[in-house]
Formats: structure tokens, C-alpha cells, sequence
């Protein structure tokens, strides 16, 4: 089966395919379901739990080092991890990798986190997943 013709059955486009293909980790699980429908297979979501930050906290350095491909539209300053924290970790949760996010959760904490998703601007589906993930106040789904 083509992309093509499996992005026609899924109701999604061939060029999302790809990125699933190659290892894109932004997704949603009713998207994958409806691949999942196309493909004749069933799709088994189990729990997801909260992957502790490592033990170790990143340098200022290391961490912009990390994150520089997130900041493409300035370009980021060790200092801004202190002056702008919630701006780093607004961006790094909406647009980070999985290696990004769990640096900057390393560096800055979960409390930041819970900080930055409360954070003005902070668009809803990112907000619900990170108090799902942190078993915030605000956990159920649906009520944002």
C-alpha cells in the first residue's frame, strides 16, 4: 500500500505519514488509531507516566546547546535561562523534542513546568498533557 493510498484510508495526508515514518513524536493518538483502522491492527495505548528528569542538572551552556534549534527566531543566551525562564520552557514544551524537554525539565524543574503551562498564551492541548503528566489540578480532559 502507498502512502498515499493508506493516508486516504487513515483520513490524513501522505506527508503526515512521512514524518511518522521517520521518527516525528509530535502526534495525536486519534490520528493513530485512524492508521491503525486503516492498517487492519488494533492500537494498544497503555498509561503514560511522567519520565523523572535525570539526577544531574544540565549546565546553562549545555542546555542552550540543546535547545538552539528551538529558538530559530533569536538566538539563545545562557541568560535568558534566568531572566526569561518561563519564555525557554514555553517554547522548549510546545516545541521541543523529547531530549530538549527532558533537559530543560532537568534544569529548570517541574515547578517551572507547571509555571510555564499556566502562562498566558500557553495553547490548551499542551496545558492538559502537561497536567495529565504532572497529575496537576487540572487533569481531567476536557476541561480546558
Amino acid at each position: 500500500m502507498t502512502l498515499q493510498q493508506l493516508a486516504g484510508r487513515a483520513g490524513t495526508s501522505a506527508s503526515a505519514l512521512h514524518r511518522y515514518e521517520t521518527g516525528w513524536d509530535r502526534f495525536e493518538v486519534a490520528t493513530l488509531q485512524r492508521i491503525a483502522m486503516a492498517l487492519g491492527a488494533q492500537l494498544e495505548v497503555r498509561l503514560v507516566a511522567p519520565e523523572s528528569p535525570t539526577d544531574e542538572k544540565p549546565s546553562a551552556a549545555s542546555l542552550v546547546a540543546v535547545l538552539e534549534s528551538v529558538f530559530w527566531d533569536k538566538r539563545l543566551a545562557a541568560d535568558d535561562l534566568e531572566s526569561h525562564p518561563l519564555w525557554v520552557l514555553s517554547r522548549v514544551l510546545v516545541f521541543g523534542n523529547a531530549d530538549q524537554v527532558r533537559a530543560a525539565r532537568s534544569f529548570f524543574g517541574d515547578g517551572a513546568i507547571r509555571d510555564a503551562i499556566n502562562r498566558r498564551g500557553m495553547d490548551a492541548r499542551t496545558r492538559q498533557y502537561w497536567n495529565l503528566l504532572l497529575g496537576g489540578d487540572d487533569a481531567s480532559p476536557g476541561t480546558q
